[in-house]
């Protein structure tokens, strides 16, 4: 990719984060994979690394304020839990991939051959680079923002379940309680190569569809789609 090339795609990619970076090189190290590094004979400096190392940090410090800002009724065990959830390696690669993050990255070209854009791990440890250089040109408020719109879902469905690890099992508890059919999962597509598989399942009640899950396993998604429809069934119920 040439420089002019690079610096388009650096300028998208700031639109959809809604944040100019003042140090565009903290960008470009966050996007620039070890692979890349290696073959370019880059120094170790400008790998996304060091700052996924520090994005980790953030992203956990970002997720505790903002749940014990929310939820005073949930002890620590609670929020440990939840926290866990919104920050696991599964989760980020579901943002980055909302985000397209992958389309952004600087990898090497076996990284690129093996599919390595839409590489799950590869995925949330951009993301959390992403999230260190952010901190380190903006400090804590675009972190927030980027956590609140591009989390939003993660947060939707963490909230329902609380600290239940067995969303599909309260939700068949709950259609039981309101006299409605038992669950019923529908994978509706599938995509990446063997060592990245990429699932999304409908979840339905009957002919109602009550929420959609990605994630690498048929069962990883089963299990978020639960969740996006207990996050959906407790709004109704807000609303109601």
């Amino acid at each position: 990719m040439d420089a002019d090339a690079t610096f388009a795609e650096q300028a998208e990619l700031e639109r959809r984060l809604g944040h100019a970076f003042r140090r565009p090189d903290l960008l470009a190290a966050a996007l620039t994979h070890r692979s890349h590094s290696a073959e370019a004979g880059q120094p170790e400096q400008a790998e996304n690394q060091r700052l996924e190392f520090l994005g980790d940090a953030v992203l956990g410090a970002i997720a505790a304020e903002w749940l014990v800002a929310r939820r005073s009724d949930w002890r620590e065990g609670t929020l440990t839990k939840v926290r866990s959830r919104l920050t696991n390696a599964a989760a980020l690669a579901r943002v980055a991939r909302r985000l397209e993050l992958g389309r952004f990255l600087r990898l090497g070209r076996g990284e690129e051959r093996s599919g390595g854009r839409d590489k799950g791990t590869l995925l949330a440890d951009a993301l959390e680079a992403l999230l260190g250089a952010l901190w380190l040109d903006g400090g804590a408020d675009p972190v927030r923002t980027f956590f609140a719109e591009w989390f939003a879902d993660e947060i939707a469905a963490a909230l329902a379940a609380g600290g239940d690890d067995n969303p599909k099992g309260e939700l068949q508890e709950r259609l039981q309680r309101a006299g409605q059919a038992a669950p019923r999962y529908v994978v509706v597509a599938e995509s990446g190569p063997a060592h990245a598989r990429h699932f999304q399942v409908d979840v339905f009640a009957g002919e109602s569809q009550l929420g959609t899950g990605t994630g690498a396993s048929k069962r990883e998604a089963e299990m978020n789609a639960a969740r996006i429809a207990l996050a959906a069934l407790s709004a109704d119920q807000s609303n109601a």
